[in-house]
């Protein structure tokens, strides 16, 4: 090690299933070492990150804080699962009378990342799909509810797949209204300056998601050209430099390497007081429209994640649509009346679905878009609806247990591993349920795309009702049968049904 750890833990030292193996990074209230499975399931990964946070000896007000910091971590990793948050399988306590600073320390059993922005030298050429993930995952918190509180390049993970996750959340607050409460410590560089010479009361110091947002404003500024938008040569200047800006004193130091429109958008998370910043989705917004050099099929897929979360939640809530589909401002406000946001949620995709029949608005635009994600003519929107009907009657929190099989699509957790990613990769672990509909409806469009082209072409019957057969059972098995195998014939003639239902007049 080149550094003390905050929790030394020696190499081979068991802890529950788990022996630690080598050090990753340490901070000032924990240590994180390499963790290798040596018995329990095989539904957890082989390799994960084991994140020591220690009761340790102290005086009793410093074991309180850590136990809250402690606590505001586990919390919101048992409450939040979300594809831009680092993914947390187990908690443990070690039980070592025979080493006090390891005794009763709370052991949190991470997914494993291959390491941290922090680590890496960043290329500036990269730092735009990093930064439409980074907001991502910001975008995700703050739609649940809660603000990190410690945004930073050691607290963004990046998987062995590219991905990129965040991490760290000690610091995390969940929302009461426009505020949360949070330590009154944080990292200066990336503290917007009203926080830092914020009053601090008995719960700690009021936060709110803009201070993510500037501290996003400031890792943006890093990423792209290697220097900090405000002056000073240490922490302390530049925390100084950012009370004068705050103050009016000074102005932003924006490097001329900083690319367009990335400025702008630098500038309006930077901005002097915590009113005039960006909101969190018109943030959102424009990263992914600067993040050009990504796939556009990423931006959809989280805008799909975005709106059919806040939908399912507006219906389940009984409100409208409209209030969800209607998004172009930042939170508080609106760009114009409501009446055209209500005929588009009411109307979306009726060009290709029956609109009039029970397909819940809120999945419309997940079915269309899906759909369109695929290039095969007989994986359309239409057929994707009246699967869903067959599988759950559209139900998003169906649960099977004597099947295995989840979601809205009733997916089984190990299947579901193969096709929950973009770009085709299996997801190192097994997803948990519940599965969102976000994730779960874009994964049976890419099975079903898959599937497609590995039916025999001359198979009788209508071909769509074959790959719903397909997906039920096998393509193979379809293949073999020379269609629909007769155990799943009763589930073949409903999607047939479902598929006359939804199809508007006019179209075949």
């Amino acid at each position: 090690m080149t550094e003390p750890y905050a929790v030394p833990v020696p190499k081979g030292y068991r802890v529950g299933d788990w022996e630690v193996r080598e050090p990753i990074a340490t901070g000032a209230f924990g240590s994180v070492y390499e963790g290798r499975r040596r018995s329990g399931g095989d539904d957890l990964p082989a390799t994960v990150a084991l994140k020591f946070l220690p009761t340790g000896t102290g005086t009793p007000r410093h074991l309180t804080h850590l136990r809250e910091l402690i606590d505001r971590e586990v919390e919101l990793h048992r409450r939040l699962s979300r594809p831009r948050l680092i993914r947390m399988y187990a908690t443990l306590t070690v039980d070592d009378p025979a080493r006090p600073c390891l005794d009763g320390a709370t052991v949190l059993v991470l997914e494993r990342a291959e390491r941290s922005l922090a680590a890496l030298p960043v290329r500036p050429a990269d730092g735009p799909a990093l930064l439409a993930q980074i907001c991502e995952g910001l975008a995700q918190l703050h739609e649940a509810g809660w603000v990190h509180g410690d945004l930073k390049p050691a607290n963004v993970l990046l998987m062995k797949d590219g991905s990129v996750r965040l991490a760290d959340f000690n610091m995390a607050a969940e929302l009461e209204g426009t505020h949360a409460y949070t330590p009154a410590f944080s990292t200066p560089d990336y503290t917007p300056p009203e926080l830092l010479w914020a009053e601090i009361g008995e719960r700690g110091r009021q936060i709110r998601p803009s201070a993510d947002v500037w501290a996003f404003g400031v890792l943006a500024h890093l990423l792209l050209t290697g220097t900090f938008p405000l002056p000073g040569g240490t922490p302390a200047a530049r925390r100084d430099a950012a009370v004068a800006y705050a103050r009016g004193t000074a102005e932003l130091r924006l490097s001329p390497a900083l690319p367009e429109p990335w400025r702008d958008i630098v500038r309006a998370c930077l901005t002097r007081t915590h009113a005039e910043r960006i909101g969190t989705r018109a943030l959102a917004r424009r990263v992914a429209a600067a993040a050009g050099g990504a796939p556009p099929r990423r931006t959809r897929t989280w805008r799909l994640l975005l709106l059919a979360g806040a939908a399912a939640a507006a219906v389940a809530l009984g409100l409208g649509v409209s209030a969800v589909l209607d998004d172009d401002t930042a939170p508080g406000g609106r760009s114009g009346g409501t009446g055209g946001a209500r005929a588009a949620a009411a109307s979306y995709g009726a060009a290709e679905l029956r609109t009039d029949r029970d397909i819940p608005a809120a999945y419309r635009l997940l079915i269309v878009e899906t759909a369109h994600d695929c290039d095969r003519e007989e994986v359309s929107p239409v057929l994707i609806a009246a699967m869903l009907k067959v599988e759950s009657d559209f139900d998003p929190l169906l649960s099977d247990p004597e099947k295995n099989e989840y979601g809205i699509a009733r997916w089984t957790p190990s299947v579901l591993r193969w096709w929950m990613h973009e770009d085709g990769t299996p997801g190192e672990t097994v997803p948990e349920p519940p599965f969102p509909p976000a994730e779960s409806i874009p994964a049976m469009g890419r099975y079903l795309c898959w599937i497609t082209p590995r039916l025999d072409d001359d198979l009788p019957g209508d071909r769509r009702v074959l790959i719903a057969a397909a997906y039920r059972t096998s393509y193979d098995k379809v293949n073999d049968t020379g269609g629909v195998p007769p155990k799943y014939r009763a589930y073949a003639a409903r999607v047939a049904h479902y598929l006359k239902e939804y199809t508007p007049p006019g179209r075949s």
